[in-house]
């Protein structure tokens, strides 16, 4: 293919792909039809979606790869594995907290939570992408921390969800479920008071 026609292609890929986005977050990803994508990307054609994406849920998986911001986290966290966790932790509580605030974020979190319940293809895609990935690099990173003699040794993958946990359940009462309790409480005091606690938990005595 030659240069400019590569260009070309990768524009009306990227094109739809930022439609995908538009009509799962209106619609849902089952309730959002060709047309209804092709519409938001401007296309002329819901059939020339199959030219640049073999189906419906290798659009999401692109939409997810290419999209969410948590993904550019995981890249940066495989550089993190050597830091101690005083400073390693609270950079990435920072870094997930920041990203979680992001429209494109919350609207393919809400779109592939209500698929990934239906739908194990998805579910198992999203995971090898996203969660799946996350966690076993944070995993990796804990497992080091333990044989360095940083951290109290414990199953490493019981150690990772302990973490994360807590940022995750806030993100989604508070900008999923928006519960009134949680209104008030800052990403900076969720981030220091999860790593303060993890931290606790997980001293060497």
């Amino acid at each position: 293919m030659p240069p400019r026609d590569e260009q070309d292609y990768e524009e009306r890929r990227q094109q739809i792909i930022d439609g995908a986005l538009e009509a799962f977050a209106a619609k849902g990803f089952d309730g959002a039809s060709n047309k209804d994508i092709a519409e938001a990307a401007k296309i002329g054609s819901p059939g020339l979606i199959y030219h640049y994406f073999k189906d419906k849920v290798d659009l999401l998986h692109q939409v997810v790869l290419q999209r969410m911001a948590l993904i550019k986290i995981m890249d940066s966290a495989e550089a993190m594995l050597d830091q101690p966790p005083e400073q390693a932790l609270p950079e990435l509580a920072d870094k997930l907290l920041e990203v979680l605030t992001l429209w494109p974020t919350l609207a393919i979190a809400r779109v592939v939570l209500a698929e990934s319940m239906r739908n194990k293809r998805v579910a198992h895609m999203v995971s090898e992408v996203g969660p799946g990935r996350g966690l076993r690099i944070l995993a990796t990173y804990m497992e080091r921390q333990m044989d360095a003699g940083r951290l109290r040794r414990m199953n490493p993958h019981v150690a990772a969800r302990m973490l994360v946990g807590p940022i995750i359940a806030y993100a989604l009462t508070n900008y999923i479920f928006e519960q009134p309790e949680i209104q008030d409480v800052s990403p900076r005091e969720m981030a220091d008071q999860t790593i303060q606690g993890f931290l606790r938990a997980m001293a060497i005595d």
